[in-house]
């Protein structure tokens, strides 16, 4: 047990833990003051949960809605008092999270007794399913509310979970226009909200200032790639990205920037970067940057993304791209499994059609990435039919703005 932030704060098999006493110390509550827990298990969740935060507080002010939880950077800058760090969550998969189980359960079960002392007027989750839907059933038996923001892909795997979710969540706020039918018809109070990744959606398209700035040429080709925002993702995933541009580069002459997630130690990122490119000529041609992903995207000319709230990132930006995943055996041929669909790319999902490539597993190969990269880079009117598509997938969830009309449902609960 080690002292992180005085005697108050302690980090305890890396969880990040605040005394009892601090917590209630530190509040700034008034005894009219309204108190939410609010839950975010990655990156992205980290920023939707901040930007609701800060609507919340410029609508009432911030000494009248008090937040504590789990969340990121993001979230604990918006004012939100984190009990853990999501870094120390960031697993994948069964095999995976095994491991882990002991963090989670401490987790789990310092929100619970903080929420026994003060309860909270709202509990608001946002996706993290495997911990949430636990959370949601622990939260409404002790009579706390419950708000469910960017839902289960139920629709996708494991659709037994509606069963939970229309017992224990009062409302289900979902980001995916397709998917407020799929909750209706099956009995849960749900609304479309909007995707909350399109607000303030201006990534900065001046690639000869921005490639210039990082002291690289504007007029090589340049691919971005995404490996995650979770180690254990980017361990299965980057070297294979690695190998697939080191095979570009024996048809092309490129540079490669490597997206570093804030959830995740960049220096893990280089290091892991060094060791898969050890010996190569070519090594000089990849870096490894911690600017905002949607800048990178946009001054690339390709894009390798890793499934998931990144691949919809590069759609918004539209830049051609390809979507690929892998992950251990054991949790591979689980998630198999369960998981009905036959397109599993977010992008693919909304526009009901395979419009971006998709490789996962063992189909995502260096080889069959590079050629699918290269095939792109060479044929400008396949890049130019992609962006075109890409841009009607914006128009599709631009429709609410969503950290707007999830504070009204939060009003309304509150």
């Amino acid at each position: 047990m080690s002292s992180t932030r005085g005697s108050a704060s302690w980090e305890v098999d890396g969880l990040i833990e605040i005394d009892d006493l601090q917590l209630a110390n530190s509040s700034k509550m008034t005894n009219s003051a309204k108190r939410i827990l609010i839950v975010a298990g990655e990156a992205s969740s980290d920023r939707y949960g901040a930007r609701l935060v800060e609507v919340l507080h410029s609508q009432h002010g911030a000494d009248a809605i008090e937040f504590y939880g789990i969340g990121g950077n993001e979230m604990q800058k918006a004012g939100v008092q984190i009990l853990c760090h999501v870094r120390e969550l960031a697993h994948i998969g069964p095999r995976e999270a095994v491991s882990s189980l002991r963090t989670y359960y401490r987790t789990f079960k310092r929100l619970v007794d903080a929420s026994k002392t003060q309860p909270p007027n709202l509990a608001i989750l946002l996706d993290f399913p495997e911990f949430n839907l636990r959370l949601a059933k622990k939260m409404k038996r002790l009579g706390i509310r419950v708000v469910y923001h960017i839902g289960p892909q139920i629709w996708a795997w494991r659709s037994g979970r509606i069963r939970i979710i229309r017992k224990y969540v009062d409302k289900m706020l979902v980001i995916l226009p397709f998917e407020e039918e799929y909750y209706r018809i099956r009995g849960v109070e749900v609304e479309f909200v909007g995707h909350p990744l399109l607000e303030g959606f201006e990534p900065y398209r001046n690639r000869e200032l921005f490639l210039r700035g990082l002291n690289l040429d504007p007029g090589r080709k340049t691919i971005a790639i995404l490996a995650g925002s979770r180690r254990k993702e980017i361990d299965y995933i980057l070297p294979t990205l690695l190998r697939a541009s080191q095979c570009l580069l024996k048809d092309i002459s490129a540079q490669f920037l490597i997206s570093a997630a804030p959830t995740v130690d960049v220096e893990h990122i280089r290091s892991l970067t060094q060791k898969v490119l050890q010996g190569d000529p070519n090594r000089d041609l990849f870096h490894v940057l911690i600017q905002d992903s949607r800048d990178i995207l946009a001054n690339s000319d390709f894009a390798f993304v890793k499934s998931g709230t990144s691949s919809l990132e590069a759609a918004l930006v539209g830049v051609p791209f390809l979507i690929t995943y892998k992950i251990s055996p054991l949790s591979w041929c689980v998630g198999s499994i369960l998981i009905r669909s036959s397109m599993k790319g977010l992008v693919n999902l909304i526009a009901e059609e395979r419009i971006v490539p998709e490789l996962f597993q063992s189909e995502a190969t260096p080889q069959n990435l590079a050629r699918i990269a290269l095939d792109y880079m060479e044929t400008p009117e396949k890049s130019a039919d992609l962006r075109s598509r890409l841009a009607g997938i914006r128009e599709q969830l631009s429709v609410r703005r969503a950290s707007e009309t999830v504070a009204a449902t939060v009003r309304g609960y509150l």
